[in-house]
């Protein structure tokens, strides 16, 4: 199966955390696929969101990121971020003081499950370069 170009980008932002395995890589690649599937997420918002501009911040966007949480088991079923699970897949790569602090400040709860994952990618995405 070919991917979309813009679904192939999203995978490499994602996968480019160098913590993750070949074997995690390929999971990327599958949970990106099943919720552009579940959320009908456009190749325009997905090419957005790869490039790191979080204007691609509408409904189907933001629930595309809680459907890729979830997946990743960033996200719980009831939409509360697991920032232990975030933690553990960072922390090949990064301080684990410098993540707490990224998680403290980005790991909040928002009204619903979409706009806090979103918000949580969001604040990682703005905090990123400060790990």
């Amino acid at each position: 199966m070919k991917l979309p170009v813009s679904l192939s980008f999203f995978i490499v932002l994602v996968a480019s955390v160098n913590a993750f395995t070949l074997r995690q890589q390929k999971m990327v690649s599958i949970f990106a696929l099943e919720c552009m599937a579940e959320t009908g997420i456009g190749a325009e918002s997905l090419t957005k969101l790869r490039d790191g501009d979080l204007t691609a911040n509408d409904r189907t966007a933001k629930c595309f990121m809680k459907c890729f949480f979830e997946k990743e088991n960033f996200m719980d079923a009831e939409g509360v971020l697991q920032l232990e699970a975030i933690a553990v897949a960072l922390e090949k790569d990064y301080e684990r003081v410098k993540i707490d602090e990224m998680l403290e400040k980005c790991g909040v709860q928002k009204e619903d499950a979409c706009e806090t994952a979103f918000n949580a990618y969001e604040c990682y995405h703005d905090h990123y370069q400060n790990l």
